[in-house]
């Protein structure tokens, strides 16, 4: 029969073993149920001194019951007097023992942890004082020699210490084990408090979980004086990517829309250093939606012409020097996007920094403004007198070069003029029709002015003569660059786009199929241009009114408008200085006809259609004034909606095709070949039209052009 629960004793036994321990061995290496343990059994040092110490203070009541006992009263009496030594000694031991407590109490928690997690017995376990009731600085355990721990035991035991002794928001608890000293170390470190902004730390997870980069750090690089971070560098290990202009601008695109919106308004950009292993987030300015000319010298520089504004205010030029590596410049735009403003930015910065101008303009709308400025020598709209200018142009470069090697000079000596020619793929077209449409006389003469061959040898030859072409076209083409051109892409330097081109009108025009694709063509002005330093960069083009003072069109201005306007006008006309009679006998012929057609020419007065009359039949209007004597206008073969190069016509399109009689018919083409070179260049389009038995092939060299029944829209967002 079994004994009676005793509860009293059963909580003694229990305090005790909480206590002391319960080792039932003398070396103390088992306990009670069985188990191995390394913990020896706790003995504390401070009961019998505070024993001492409880009697000493007690001892006047002691003394009063045992008065009797004259020994016992003679001790007390003694051991009163000791009272406060005792008790200096005990505090100090009562402390120890609490210490010596609480290690007892982690090294049993400790030695049951790694026996149940890994399986060995400890032979030794050292805990790093002070401890507290809570946590541990510290641990060693020592394991028996060669002992193994497996990974899954290993992650175990260290669940078992965090859960245990916890992570709190300033230190965590961490377990290694060196195998090699056959131990365990259990340590407890501080972490340090977090003051990363949200910001940098949501670009910084961003790129851990990313796999773009190699092991990136992000770092606060500049702070504005209100403590706000303006910018990160983000340092990455080095790679053949980090190199590449495509995959830097859709790095650029995410971070910017992870760093999201700053307080103060502007935009993210990164700067690149991939042959340093680094980037740098930095702030610019916005780009501002419309910048008017202004009307102070932006750049001292005489030679360079602004014409745009970039990011952070950015100002883009066109550098016109002999020294510039960019004398030439491409302008490329949709019908309204703002080309024919830059061109007449470009050229009244010319003019005013003395640089004289000639201009082309097949459309007879764009430029018409600039006839009569200071600087301009002339405006050319017919298309047979452009090819002869483009011939005396020609001319003027040889006698220029010829010039400057007789007399032993540079060529930076020689004055500056620049050769506009806009709408250049309209003016091709026109050379070409006249070439097949023409007398015999014209077809004659355009064969001997070859003003294409003429063209492609200024493109390439025309820089050190001190000539400086721009050229406005709708669309990019190869022909302009290539064997058209003698492969004088490089020497258009000076490159902008405005609206958005297409695959291959990015990589002609940018080498990066990517850019100038994205253009916010909202904003009437906005489009890519060339840096200073050679790469794209998105720019607001500068808005210069027409500089007409016509009263037609100079009371459709705003004051300010025409503020800007005379504040541009030069002081002094820049000459012009030719050295081929040549030249100067064209533009002096072709401002002679001006002034005739100023002074002489008429135009038909505008028929008014609708209205009724008394009998109630649509009636026909026309004004008197000069009705009778208004000559015959053009035909409609000459007035060309748009012209596009023949290698740029695509399955599907509607084009202008001569018949049989040299009548311009629309037709619908069927599909495309395009012959190129081992360069890429374009050789020889052909277009078939029709299908089946009867289809017609018509084949075009690289410079061939089509004339389309409406202006090309390439370029026009949707």
């Amino acid at each position: 029969m079994s004994a009676t629960p005793d509860p009293l004793k059963d909580w003694l036994v229990a305090a005790w073993r909480d206590t002391v321990g319960d080792t039932t061995d003398a070396r103390g290496d088992r306990t009670g149920d069985g188990r191995m343990t390394c913990v020896s059994r706790f003995v504390p040092f401070s009961p019998l001194t505070a024993t001492f110490a409880a009697a000493a203070f007690s001892s006047p009541t002691l003394i009063a019951s045992v008065a009797g006992n004259a020994s016992v009263v003679e001790a007390l009496t003694g051991l009163h007097d000791y009272r406060w030594p005792l008790a200096v000694v005990t505090a100090p031991l009562i402390a120890l023992d609490i210490s010596r407590h609480l290690t007892h109490q982690w090294s049993q928690m400790l030695d049951a942890m790694v026996q149940q997690s890994t399986g060995h017995i400890p032979t030794k376990i050292s805990i790093s004082r002070p401890t507290t009731g809570r946590s541990i600085r510290g641990a060693r355990i020592k394991l028996s020699r060669g002992a193994v721990i497996r990974p899954k035991q290993f992650e175990a035991l260290s669940c078992a210490v965090e859960s245990a002794f916890g992570t709190s928001e300033t230190s965590a608890v961490t377990v290694r084990h060196d195998a090699h000293r056959d131990r365990l170390v259990i340590t407890r470190t501080p972490i340090t408090p977090d003051t990363r902004s949200e910001r940098q730390k949501v670009l910084q997870d961003a790129l851990d979980g990313a796999t773009i980069f190699k092991s990136p750090k992000v770092s606060v690089d500049t702070i504005d004086e209100d403590g706000i971070e303006t910018g990160y560098r983000i340092a990455f290990a080095k790679s053949m990517n980090a190199g590449a202009p495509g995959f830097q601008a859709k790095v650029d695109e995410a971070l910017a829309s992870l760093a999201g919106p700053h307080e103060s308004g502007r935009n993210w950009t990164c700067d690149w250093y991939p042959n340093k292993g680094y980037l740098v987030m930095r702030l610019v300015t916005a780009m501002p939606e419309r910048v008017d000319h202004p009307l102070e010298l932006v750049d001292e520089n005489l030679r360079h012409l602004p014409y745009a504004t970039g990011a952070a205010d950015r100002i883009m030029f066109w550098d016109v020097s002999t020294s510039s590596n960019k004398p030439h410049c491409l302008i490329v735009g949709p019908t309204g996007g703002g080309k024919t403003s830059v061109i007449r930015t470009l050229l009244t910065e010319a003019a005013r920094r003395g640089v004289p101008f000639v201009g082309v303009d097949p459309k007879m709308i764009e430029l018409d403004g600039l006839e009569g400025y200071p600087g301009c020598g002339a405006i050319i709209y017919d298309a047979l007198r452009a090819a002869m200018f483009v011939r005396a142009l020609h001319t003027e470069m040889m006698a220029r070069n010829a010039y400057i090697h007789q007399m032993k000079i540079e060529g930076s000596q020689l004055p500056l003029m620049i050769a506009v020619l806009d709408e250049f793929f309209i003016l091709s077209g026109k050379w070409q029709r006249l070439a097949k449409t023409g007398d015999d006389e014209t077809k004659t003469l355009l064969k001997e002015l070859d003003p294409l061959g003429a063209w492609a040898d200024l493109a390439v030859l025309a820089r050190s003569a001190g000539i400086r072409l721009l050229l406005g076209v709708q669309r990019p083409d190869a022909s302009l660059f290539g064997g058209a051109s003698g492969n004088a892409r490089d020497n258009f330097g000076t490159r902008i786009s405005l609206g958005n081109l297409s695959q291959d009108g990015a990589l002609m025009m940018w080498g990066d199929s990517t850019v100038g694709r994205e253009v916010d063509t909202s904003v009437k002005g906005r489009g890519i241009a060339l840096g200073d330093d050679g790469s794209p960069v998105d720019a607001q083009m500068w808005w210069t009114p027409n500089v007409d003072k016509h009263p037609n069109k100079w009371n459709q201005l705003s004051e300010s408008e025409k503020s800007t306007i005379d504040g541009l006008m030069p002081a002094e006309a820049p000459q012009f200085t030719c050295y081929s009679p040549e030249l100067a006998d064209f533009i002096e012929s072709e401002r002679a006809l001006a002034r005739r057609a100023r002074n002489h020419g008429s135009v038909p007065e505008p028929i008014v259609l609708g209205g009724t009359s008394t009998g109630g039949v649509g009636t026909v209007s026309m004004a008197k004034a000069g009705a009778e004597a208004a000559p015959e206008p053009e035909s409609a073969d000459e007035d060309f909606a748009d012209v596009i190069p023949a290698s740029s016509v695509t399955a599907g399109q509607t084009v202008l095709i001569d018949d049989e009689d040299g009548d311009l018919v629309p037709v619908t083409v069927d599909a495309v070949d395009v012959r190129r070179g081992n360069r890429g260049e374009v050789i020889e389009t052909v277009l078939t039209i029709g299908a089946g038995r009867v289809t017609t092939r018509i084949a075009f060299d690289a410079n061939g052009v089509v004339v389309l029944p409406e202006p090309d829209l390439v370029g026009h967002s949707a």
